[in-house]
This record gives C-alpha cells, sequence and structure tokens, in this order.
C-alpha cells in the first residue's frame, strides 16, 4: 500500500504544480483517451450487421420481418425499408432458413397458390387464381432486369365462343418501374413484349402494351413497324457510317500520327425489299411432251383371197411419205408432236441495307517544322501536304470504303492545320514529378507533423515537468536534511542547540543563517549549483 499512496501523493503534487493551461491541456488529453477507450469498447460490443436481402419489395420485406421477430433474431431496415441487415455470424443460416420457407417470393404472387388448394375450389377460381399465377410469375421475370426495380402485368383473357366471328384474341399490359434514370433499350422492351406473348396461349406482340410509372408509352398496342423500322434503320446506319469512319481514321493516323486524321463518312441506303422473278426459255433444249398419230383410209380393191371379211374387204395401199393413195382409194396419216420448251425460273430478292451511296470528307494535319527566332525561342511552323500526298490519302480511303464510282460515291481529303497544333507543347516542368509527390503524401505528413507537435508540445513538457517535481521533492528532502544536520552540530562538530523538528525549511535556513551565516551561504551556493 505504501507504494501506492506515494504514487498517489506524487501525482497529486504533480497535479497541484501545473499552471492553469497545462491543467486544461492534461483535462483534454484524458478526455480524449477516456473517449477513444469508450469507443473502441462501445464498437466492440455492438454487433457488426451485414445485408440479409436488399431491394425487397413491401411484401416481401414486411415477410421477412416477421419471421425474423418469430425467431428473435435481431435487425436493422436500410435502404428506405428495401434492404434488411442482420448480424454478421447469423446471416448465411437465416438466409438458408428463410430460403427454406420461400422467402422472399420476390414480390407478388405466383404458382406457389396451387400448394394448398381446397377441395371445393370452382372451376371459376381455379381459372383466376391461374391467371394470377401466371400474371406473379411474369412480373417476377421481369423484375430480373437490373434497370426494372418493379413491374405488374395484367392479363385479359376473353371468353372462349363457339363462333369464330365472336372470338377475341387475350391482351396484356406491362407497367414498369425504372431504377433512378436508367431506361430500358428497344431490344430489352421487345424482349419483355416476346416474353408476355409466349407465356400466354394465343397472345401475340400486337396485343401488348408496355407502359411506365412516369407515362411513357414504351411499346404500342397496334403494330407500329413503321416506327420501330425506322429506329432499327436509323441505328444501322449509324453503325455503318461508324466503322467506315473507324477504318479510313485508324489507316491515316498509321502514317500522319495519332490524332491527325479526321473522317466523316455519310452513307445513303436502301432499305426497300425487292423481289425480282425471271424466267428463261433454251429453244435449243426441246423436249417432246406429247405425240398424236392420225391415219386415214378410204377405198381399195375386193381381195377374193384370204378369210373372208377381213383381210379380204380392205383395198391394197402403197404408201409414200405421209400420204398415201392407191387406185381404188387414198390413205392419209397425219402426226402431231408437242415439244417442252426449257425454261429457267429464278426468284432473287434483294438485301434490305444496302448502300447506294457513299460520301467521305477526310481531314488530315499537316508537317511541322521546329524553328527558332532570334530569341532562341522554339516555335512549330506548319507546313502543308504535298498534292500527291493528298491523292495517295484518298486512293487508300477508296479502297478502304469499297469506293465504287458506278454509285456515284465521292472521296475528298484535304490538309488543314489543327486547332493549337502550331503551339510548341510546354516543356514539361521538372518540379511537376516532385508537385505529385507532394500532393500524394500531403496528408501522411500533416498527420504526422501533428503527431510530432502533441508530443514535442503536449507530451514532453508533461513528462519534464513530472520529472522536474520528482528532482524538486527530492532536492528539497535532501536540504531539509542538511539543515536540520547544520542547526545540531557546530562548525567543529560540535553538538548545537536542538530545533524543533516541526520547522519549515524556511524557518530552519533563516534560523541557521542567524546562528552561522557561513554555512547558511555555503548551504545557498550549493543549492544555485544544483539549480544550474
Amino acid at each position: 500500500m505504501a507504494p501506492l499512496r506515494d504514487i498517489s501523493n506524487q501525482a497529486v503534487s504533480v497535479i497541484k504544480s501545473l499552471t492553469l493551461p497545462q491543467k486544461i491541456i492534461a483535462g483534454f488529453i484524458v478526455a480524449a483517451v477516456l473517449v477513444a477507450m469508450l469507443s473502441l469498447s462501445f464498437m466492440g460490443a455492438k454487433p457488426n450487421y451485414s445485408v440479409l436481402y436488399s431491394g425487397l419489395t413491401p411484401e416481401d420485406a414486411a415477410g421477412v420481418i416477421a419471421r425474423l421477430k418469430e425467431q428473435r433474431i435481431d435487425y436493422q431496415l436500410a435502404e428506405n425499408g428495401t434492404a434488411v441487415l442482420v448480424p454478421g455470424p447469423t446471416v448465411h443460416e437465416t438466409r438458408l432458413t428463410l430460403a427454406g420457407e420461400g422467402l422472399p417470393r420476390g414480390g407478388g404472387v405466383g404458382f406457389e397458390l396451387f400448394d394448398k388448394s381446397s377441395f371445393g375450389t370452382t372451376d371459376f377460381v381455379q381459372q383466376l387464381n391461374y391467371q394470377r399465377a401466371v400474371q406473379g410469375e411474369l412480373a417476377r421475370t421481369i423484375r430480373q432486369f437490373k434497370q426494372v426495380s418493379d413491374a405488374r402485368v395484367h392479363i385479359a383473357t376473353p371468353k372462349e365462343s363457339v363462333f369464330v366471328e365472336d372470338s377475341r384474341p387475350p391482351s396484356a399490359s406491362v407497367s414498369l418501374t425504372m431504377n433512378g434514370q436508367e431506361n430500358l433499350a428497344k431490344s430489352e422492351i421487345m424482349a419483355i413484349v416476346h416474353l408476355v406473348a409466349s407465356a400466354v396461349p394465343g397472345l401475340t406482340s400486337e396485343n401488348i402494351t408496355v407502359v411506365d410509372t412516369v407515362g411513357r408509352l414504351l411499346f404500342r398496342k397496334e403494330s407500329d413497324d413503321a416506327a420501330m423500322l425506322s429506329a432499327t434503320q436509323l441505328e444501322y446506319q449509324t453503325k455503318v457510317e461508324s466503322d467506315l469512319r473507324k477504318k479510313v481514321e485508324s489507316m491515316l493516323e498509321e502514317v500522319v500520327g495519332v490524332n491527325k486524321a479526321l473522317a466523316r463518312v455519310t452513307v445513303d441506303l436502301d432499305f426497300n425489299k425487292v423481289a425480282v422473278t425471271e424466267e428463261s426459255f433454251d429453244p435449243d433444249g426441246q423436249v417432246i411432251r406429247s405425240e398424236q398419230f392420225l391415219l386415214e383410209k378410204q377405198g381399195g380393191e375386193e381381195d377374193t383371197g384370204g378369210i373372208p371379211g377381213v383381210k379380204g374387204q380392205l383395198a391394197t395401199f402403197t404408201e409414200t411419205g405421209d400420204a398415201a393413195t392407191s387406185t381404188e382409194g387414198f390413205n392419209r396419216k397425219n402426226i402431231t408432236r408437242n415439244y417442252e420448251i426449257t425454261r429457267k425460273t429464278r426468284q432473287v430478292q434483294e438485301g434490305v441495307g444496302v448502300i447506294k451511296r457513299l460520301s467521305v470528307a477526310v481531314m488530315v494535319d499537316g508537317a511541322y517544322e521546329e524553328s527558332k527566332d532570334k530569341d532562341g525561342k522554339k516555335s512549330l511552323v506548319y507546313k502543308a501536304r504535298s498534292p500527291e500526298e493528298l491523292q495517295h490519302f484518298a486512293k487508300m480511303t477508296q479502297n478502304a470504303i469499297g469506293f465504287d464510282p458506278d454509285r456515284g460515291d465521292q472521296v475528298e481529303v484535304v490538309a488543314m492545320p489543327f486547332y493549337l497544333s502550331s503551339v510548341v507543347p510546354p516543356e514539361p516542368d521538372p518540379l511537376e514529378k516532385w508537385h505529385a509527390l507532394i500532393e500524394n503524401l500531403a496528408v501522411p505528413i500533416a498527420l504526422l507533423l501533428v503527431a510530432l507537435a502533441f508530443l514535442l508540445f503536449v507530451v514532453r513538457p508533461f513528462l519534464r515537468l513530472l520529472s522536474k517535481q520528482q528532482q524538486e521533492a527530492q532536492r528539497k528532502a535532501e536540504l531539509a536534511a542538511q539543515a536540520g544536520l547544520l542547526e545540531t552540530r557546530g562548525e567543529d562538530g560540535e553538538d548545537l542547540t536542538f530545533q524543533p523538528l516541526g520547522m519549515t525549511d524556511k524557518e530552519r535556513i533563516y534560523k541557521l543563517a542567524q546562528s552561522d551565516p557561513e554555512r547558511a551561504a555555503d548551504l545557498v551556493r550549493r543549492w544555485l549549483r544544483e539549480e544550474m
């Protein structure tokens, strides 16, 4: 206990010996240390929450929170109630438990409606539940698009009719809620339309309407092929022009330098669908398709020989060519032949988006020569390209784009000084690297300086003051002992009058100065030497 009492007494004496500014600084230091310790202990005791689910719909968030309350699991809400956080060590176990219970469901209802079906359900209710399930499943699928935060699908299925003229096709409408300022591309909208059309029997894309919650019509109910085709045509034309421009610029930059060639391409495309049917006949390639023989005989000499009624009743003919005659009649033979002429039929459908005409404008930078003026200042002098060079550039451009003079293609190449190209670039500052290094090290250096200042102007004076107080206490004890020794013994060591022990150091020294001035002066000189 004695060492602790001595330490406490020394601390009290040190605090009493501090000046007011030093006491304030010491108080701030102690308070900062206490706050840091409390913060660390609080952060260590507070559980670290991790994201369990994010981007939840209100229905899913309510279901997840209700289940967490039943399991007595701590949770926090974030992102305006769309994200649920739980303590980090339990996040995976909680996620698996909720997944086993079908949470989150992704918003809306799906085919889980049929997980619990009653026997007394009518056909109408079954059909209605099936339609709700299809709508919910489609909405969940559409929410998988990163640009879509929520989706609703409505399907209208008309009643079936036995009369064909009274039957109507089903229709559907889709409402989308976008994430922030993100938008769906035309291809993604068409993907949603075909997704919905494929999920409902008899539903076609012409009977689907897609809108967003802002009120924009993303897809028309009626078939707007012209508008969609125009957008597609413009996109295709822009792509063709961009590809040709990159070809020309990349080729010329290899010769004139990077960023010293600029090309612009205008393409006239033919998007008309043309179908041509050609038929050709080959007169030399004849083939007999049909042949008809006609033989006529009349009159004739009776032949008594032979079988009666057959040969004897026929006349004898002598055939010459196609028609032969006899003395008692005539004979005529007619042959008809039909020939099939070789015929070739070819149907040709020209491609859509065929290039009808190309116009290319190319601008290249000239060459530059370095020169010095009278003062020795450097500058760049522009030197124009020669006509031969421009002709070579034009020829290269024509070959790159597939130039066809029959289409009326045009290529124009000119050489012009680019903006600010004649100005000599400033010489790099030798201290620029050091400036960047200083900027990167500014924060660490500032923190280091603050730490050094704290050590030099707060910690070091405090330690020196503490050491000085200890030395002062030790010196006073030694002086008191010496003063007591001088009071009890004379110059030659003889005993002097005993002084009370309750006297202070000041009273003892004053008494010593009265009784023995020389010893008192020696004591003061020794004291001063120790101070120095």
